[in-house]
């Protein structure tokens, strides 16, 4: 079914939260892993020397081409999703056109957009984002009256507020909040982007 998906300008930490809110096993898996303790090991593999490599091949199989978007309206399994503002616009345009649509649409607002843009030019070297995120912020307002809820960026930087953010988004879209592996995770986030870009405290 269609959960939530994160709408997020690229760097402002959607895959983080998209990860935390997927470790329940009646959510879609981003990778292999099936159970809770194998997709807190495959998720958790952030890595400064090579950030393109943790994220690449963590997506939702129907965006590398496997299978099709439309089994995740009538399926069980609660899908959890996360998009760029263009990626969203072309899901609105040709995905989720008829009677399904998102039942929860989870919004991470930009407000330190100089951090963003040092992270998404930092971690995705192999986008360029020079150029697409200006167009990215118009495309972002132009949709953000459809949130449900809204998470500023720079709440996801602590983990205080982080977690307090996540547990309650657990509790909305009715999936398991697992404390401990959302703690490492976000831990192991943070100490890898530390080692890429300074960040705010």
């Amino acid at each position: 079914m269609l959960t939530a998906c994160i709408v997020y300008i690229p760097g402002s930490a959607g895959n983080l939260l998209a990860r935390c809110l997927s470790l329940d096993t009646n959510t879609v898996p981003y990778g292999k892993a099936l159970s809770v303790e194998e997709r807190y090991v495959e998720y958790n593999n952030w890595n400064n020397k090579d950030w393109v490599a943790s994220e690449v091949d963590l997506v939702v199989p129907y965006m590398k081409g496997i299978g099709d978007f439309f089994i995740h309206e009538t399926n069980s399994h609660k899908l959890v999703h996360k998009l760029h503002p263009d990626q969203f616009i072309d899901g609105k345009d040709n995905l989720w056109t008829g009677d399904y649509q998102w039942q929860n649409l989870i919004f991470i607002a930009p407000d330190d957009i100089d951090t963003i843009k040092k992270l998404a030019e930092t971690k995705r070297t192999d986008m360029d984002h020079n150029s697409l995120v200006n167009l990215q912020i118009k495309m972002y307002e132009s949709l953000v009256q459809e949130s449900t809820y809204t998470i500023n960026f720079t709440d996801l930087l602590a983990y205080a507020t982080f977690s307090a953010e996540v547990e309650k988004i657990c509790s909305i879209i009715d999936v398991v909040y697992y404390k401990d592996y959302v703690k490492q995770i976000w831990h192991k986030w943070h100490k890898e982007t530390t080692h890429l870009v300074r960040l705010p405290k």
